[in-house]
């Protein structure tokens, strides 16, 4: 039987930075504990900025006991990221395994929804994902089945903590092919099977974002308007998607801009849960990205942290590797 890595092993990878290997290393059996989750995050350091978290409506940093506290109970955690940086992947997999931690007692079903996956290949990803759970694919053959060879293999230690916890692999996007009549004609040209109850067009704060990334671009305003409704689309299929089924806890890993504050899919989840006090936005950043100077004594990212017009930009910021020191 091949060796597979705890939880707890992942979570100190990870936190060690020990990047490199874990693309190579093989996925593993349930624990009964995440053992070694306490040491590893003993090896933080203050001068460390991978892993730090900071609550945007405290306007302070949080510890790890503050953040056990307030990930108990959640419906729903999503993961706005940066695509395919190992570093940011890393940080999310430690993230899921400590939400998992704050809940483990109340034996909930866990789903784990990936933007990367769609809904029509459900039964192809359940076969996938049975097997590498079983031990009879390694990671390399499931990721390529998964998604393609050659594929960036980053998300792995998402993945691996997906298999310690028990948690159902979901796809919850359309294909390309799907969508693409909503790009060249509108969401009237979307095959009306695939449109989710209640589809609304996503909120002027949103609309004004989206169309101040697409400036610069050569698309036309009509062609804006196709992209715009093909973005309200996708935040609303994977929010129809992630929950669908029994009550569980449910965690979408999607490109920050979905959840970007609070709009996007975040706000199609909200339609959908008991309550705004059960879900839980954090927008991993790429410390990488940045000088020092701009990370402190004042958070200075990209996208501001309170916008004047669409207020906060999540719930927490979470941040990934290091910042330069110019």
């Amino acid at each position: 039987m091949r060796f597979r890595m705890s939880i707890g092993m992942v979570v100190a990878a990870l936190i060690g930075g020990v990047i490199g290997q874990m693309g190579g290393a093989e996925a593993a059996s349930h624990p009964s504990g995440i053992r070694g989750l306490g040491e590893a995050r003993a090896s933080l350091t203050d001068r460390a900025w991978s892993g730090r978290v900071f609550d945007v409506a405290q306007g302070r940093w949080l510890s790890v006991e503050e953040r056990r506290q307030r990930l108990q109970g959640l419906e729903v955690l999503v993961l706005g990221e940066k695509h395919d940086t190992p570093i940011v992947q890393l940080e999310q997999a430690r993230a899921l395994a400590e939400a998992w931690e704050a809940n483990r007692d109340e034996k909930k079903q866990w789903i784990l929804g990936w933007e990367f996956l769609n809904r029509r290949d459900q039964r192809v990803i359940d076969g996938h994902w049975s097997n590498y759970r079983r031990g009879l694919t390694s990671d390399a053959e499931f990721m390529d089945r998964l998604l393609g060879q050659g594929r960036n293999r980053s998300y792995l230690p998402i993945l691996q903590v997906g298999v310690q916890i028990g948690a159902e692999l979901r796809g919850v996007n359309l294909s390309r092919e799907e969508k693409a009549p909503v790009v060249r004609g509108g969401i009237s040209a979307l095959d009306p099977a695939l449109l989710p109850p209640g589809f609304a067009l996503g909120g002027v704060g949103y609309r004004e974002r989206f169309e101040a990334v697409m400036t610069g671009g050569h698309a036309s305003p009509e062609q804006v308007g196709r992209y715009f409704e093909a973005q309200s689309l996708t935040d609303a299929v994977m929010a129809d998607a992630l929950m669908q089924g029994a009550a569980a806890f449910r965690v979408l890993v999607t490109g920050s801009f979905h959840s970007d504050y609070f709009d996007g899919v975040f706000a199609r989840l909200l339609a959908q849960s008991s309550g705004v006090h059960r879900l839980l936005s954090i927008r991993f950043v790429d410390a990488s990205d940045y000088p020092k100077s701009e990370l402190e004594p004042e958070l200075r990212l990209a996208e501001p942290v309170h916008h004047s017009t669409y207020g906060a930009l999540a719930d927490w910021i979470w941040f990934a590797g290091e910042p330069s020191e110019n």
